[in-house]
């Protein structure tokens, strides 16, 4: 956490500064900053290295800006093209080492099933890791978390992406549900008891 910091003064980002710059700041628990690079401002009392070396309680933030529901389906739609890419580029391998591409026509159609599956197993895979978030996600600028803004891990990332069969089963309700939430939560969300965030407006 040593080294340079940006902080939001009236409004506007301003610095770098370094940590001894902070300390003359007299800065609160709540004004904004984030080391630099670091790709969103938060409170100060959220990082909790920075927090301990200015003296200032470390206390966690419950998440406050959640993903609308256009923005979580532009970013299925995104992941959906990457499965479909990825199922595009195998066929293209498969067609390669045939002899007659005429009769792979009904192989290649029904093979059309497993571009839900890699979007599944991606969805799991990145939501799961570090970033939090499948490639759409990552794209679109929103993340998946549990309810108090943590990582889910690959166990809850795979729950998640199980319960959306429930959404599909319901005939689009479970997910359509997310419309009625103030947290935007769709119903596969609170089976996981995950949300989809965005990143603070400041």
């Amino acid at each position: 956490m040593l080294g340079q910091y940006e902080v939001v003064i009236h409004g506007k980002p301003q610095g770098p500064f370094t940590l001894d710059e902070l300390r003359g700041m007299n800065l609160r628990p709540t004004d904004f900053v984030k080391p630099a690079g670091h790709p969103e401002f938060k409170e100060l009392r959220e990082f909790a290295e920075l927090s301990k070396l200015l003296g200032v309680k470390h206390q966690t933030t419950q998440p406050q800006y959640f993903a609308s529901l256009d923005m979580r389906l532009l970013s299925t739609a995104i992941d959906y093209f990457i499965a479909f890419c990825i199922y595009a580029v195998l066929a293209a391998i498969y067609l390669g080492g045939t002899a007659n591409a005429k009769e792979s026509v009904p192989t290649l159609l029904v093979g059309l099933v497993l571009v839900p599956v890699f979007k599944f197993v991606l969805c799991v895979i990145t939501e799961g890791s570090q970033k939090h978030a499948s490639i759409g996600k990552m794209l679109i600028g929103i993340k998946v978390t549990d309810e108090q803004g943590r990582p889910i891990g690959y166990g809850k990332a795979l729950l998640r992406n199980l319960a959306k069969i429930v959404g599909v089963v319901t005939l689009g309700i479970g997910f359509f549900t997310g419309f009625l939430d103030r947290r935007q939560q769709c119903l596969h969300d609170k089976i996981a008891g995950t949300l989809v965030i965005k990143d603070r407006l400041i």
